[in-house]
């Protein structure tokens, strides 16, 4: 505080009394606008001249009740003995700076205080003016800001000259040093490498010295040596000492937020990649289609053409068999693939015959091999049983895919199937092939949907690309899973494991006596279905197994039939999707009408999930094919059906 010296109210001055007001004036609004409690004081007998506004909301009292009266005798003072030895000092020294005192306000209240204060002479009487400062306020405001800092969510340090002067505790539990220990050490502790020490200083040094802000994200170090990412922001404390200062650090541990963001920008970008797989898999789909589909047209106005050969139109006949087989397939993969992913397709768990299931296969493929110079081999261990449970059309597609690409990709050589028992009754089968092999690279990528090796493999092979990501999903349904190995210029190993528990064989169907497509002569079957060309094509094969074969092109016109020929029929085959009414709702009517006749009804459908089956089933149906009708397993199971509703009859006959 300045001191105002003992003449300066009184003694003779250059300035005149014009001049003087002002000054006056000036140092009454200084002492009314001071944020510090200020008083004047007469040194002997201790009343008090003038208080400021401040000094008057610290003790509580009003103006006149302060203004005339000595602090003593209002209780101001808690030890008076400390005011005696202020004065006291005040008398010898002329000045007291920082002296330390305890104050009550007019309510009690205790006031931590230091008093800074000066003598003056005011017309011959000498006066003091104190300066109070509330220390209990300022301990206030300390235990504010150590709370603040303390309870932080990011790191604090301050440092000085490069070394930690203090940090918060989230400070050092960021950088795992325990509690009140990174003070006195070099910031060198919680970077990764002297080089980023170094290179934090060249960065920081600059702008923390011209009182500019300094942040980025970087990678620092724990005590233990482990790496993170952090958010840094720094500057410096005292913008008048920028450099001896010291400066501000304020650190984020943003690890999470950079290991989400990666997660987005690989998320995106993968994203991105199966765009861009389906948008490649389309056009290349929209070419598998088209390619054999422009063939059939063509080859059927070819074998359409006038003085056309019996034998070239037979060939045109079996190129055209060839293109719609593929397209088929391409189809079939197409519709399950969407299945899948709609979360549609179940699969089923039925005890089968596993190694009868594989002999098939083997009589399949072993043709193909043959055609294309390649061996073919199918070992089956010991140990497999031959009666399993689960889905053997779903093994099937997953071996008869494996079996399919091999020979595609193997121009010579051999492929093997090697089938074994492993632990915990699950089946695995391998198909080995001496192809070219898959590069290392692109194995992740195999069992993916709409992806191939490379884009080259669908140029020369052909393919949608489906077909493994299609086996892996079913074998995921099966719970089992599927994998690949393969060294790049001399072969590939695919393998499914997959749980097939041994299961009690069971009498199959094929226990029955041979089926013969000659026990269909005279048969008298009704055929329900809506499309045309369906309807053309399964009528003439029913009939030249020599059926005798009724139409109706709805289930209102089929169950009319069925009323009509009074038990003529021997067996239904119903289109569960037809117009007026469906294959379902007729079936229902009949059974309704008729209750459990001997007539078979077969459902054809071509729907093939599960469901749709059991549905069919479940409603009076007695079996289910799906489309497209094979001709072989059509006549097997109508001969089957046919079979039985015959002695049903001839029981119910003899009963009579």
């Amino acid at each position: 505080m300045r001191r105002w010296p003992p003449h300066s109210m009184n003694a003779p001055h250059p300035l005149n009394a014009s001049a003087l007001a002002p000054s006056e004036a000036l140092m009454s609004r200084l002492f009314d606008v001071s944020p510090e409690p200020v008083t004047v004081t007469e040194l002997d007998s201790g009343r008090m001249l003038m208080v400021n506004p401040a000094f008057i909301q610290l003790t509580g009292y009003a103006s006149d009740e302060l203004v005339g009266q000595r602090a003593v005798d209002l209780g101001l003072w808690i030890e008076p003995k400390l005011r005696e030895r202020y004065i006291q000092r005040l008398r010898v020294e002329g000045r007291v700076d920082d002296y330390g005192v305890t104050f009550r306000s007019k309510d009690g209240r205790r006031l931590p205080l230091q008093i800074s204060a000066a003598l003056f002479d005011q017309n011959g009487v000498t006066c003091l003016v104190a300066v109070l400062r509330d220390v209990g306020a300022l301990d206030r405001r300390r235990l504010q800001y150590e709370a603040i800092l303390n309870n932080a969510v990011v790191g604090i340090a301050f440092t000085r000259d490069r070394v930690f002067q203090h940090a918060n505790p989230r400070f050092e539990e960021m950088f795992g040093w325990p509690l009140g220990t990174i003070a006195g050490q070099l910031g060198r502790v919680v970077w990764p490498s002297d080089e980023s020490y170094a290179e934090i200083g060249k960065r920081a040094g600059p702008l923390l010295a011209s009182c500019e802000v300094f942040e980025g994200e970087f990678q620092m170090a724990r005590r233990d040596g482990s790496v993170f990412w952090t958010r840094v922001r720094a500057r410096a404390i005292d913008p008048e000492q920028p450099v001896t200062g010291g400066s501000i650090w304020i650190i984020d541990d943003i690890t999470d937020r950079r290991r989400i963001d990666q997660a987005l920008a690989a998320a995106k970008e993968q994203a991105e990649a199966a765009n861009k797989a389906k948008s490649d898999f389309l056009a290349n789909t929209s070419h598998e289609i088209r390619t054999p589909l422009n063939g059939m047209l063509g080859l059927v106005r070819l074998a359409m053409a006038p003085n056309v050969s019996a034998a070239r139109q037979r060939e045109y006949l079996e190129r055209i068999q060839d293109s719609a087989e593929a397209l088929a397939g391409i189809i079939s993969d197409i519709l399950d693939l969407s299945k899948i992913e709609a979360g549609r397709l179940s699969v089923e768990h039925v005890v089968f015959d596993l190694h009868a299931l594989l002999v098939k296969l083997r009589s399949a493929y072993a043709e193909l091999a043959r055609a294309k110079g390649l061996a073919f081999k199918l070992e089956i261990g010991a140990a497999v049983p031959h009666w399993v449970r689960g889905d053997p059309v779903r093994v099937r597609q997953i071996l008869g895919n494996y079996a399919s690409n091999a020979l595609k990709f193997t121009a010579r050589g051999r492929v093997d199937v090697t089938v074994t028992s492993q632990p915990g009754g699950r089946v695995r089968m391998e198909v080995s092939d001496t192809g070219p092999g898959v590069a290392p690279q692109l194995l992740p990528r195999l069992f993916q949907p709409f992806s191939q090796a490379d884009s080259s493999t669908t140029r020369q092979y052909g393919g949608t690309g489906l077909g493994l990501s299609i086996c892996r999903q079913l074998a995921e349904l099966m719970g089992g899973a599927v994998g690949v190995d393969s060294t790049f210029g001399a072969g590939s190993r695919f393998w499914a494991e997959l749980p097939l528990q041994g299961a009690p064989a069971r009498r199959e169907r094929n226990d029955e006596p041979e089926t013969s497509l000659a026990e269909l002569q005279g048969a008298r079957i009704l055929l329900a279905e809506d499309n045309a060309v369906n309807t053309l094509v399964a009528e003439a094969t029913l009939e030249q197994w020599g059926a005798n074969v009724t139409v109706a092109v709805n289930g209102a016109e089929a169950l009319a039939a069925v009323e009509r020929s009074q038990g003529a029929f021997d067996a239904v085959l119903m289109d569960l999707q037809m117009p007026v009414m469906g294959g379902i709702d007729a079936t229902i009517a009949i059974r309704r009408r008729y209750g459990a006749l001997a007539l078979p009804i077969i459902a054809l459908t071509a729907d093939v999930l599960v469901s749709e089956r059991d549905s069919a089933l479940r409603h009076g149906m007695n079996d289910f094919l799906s489309k497209p009708i094979d001709p072989d397993q059509l006549g097997e199971v109508l001969v089957r059906w046919v079979r039985r509703a015959r002695q049903a009859n001839a029981v119910e006959r003899s009963a009579c």
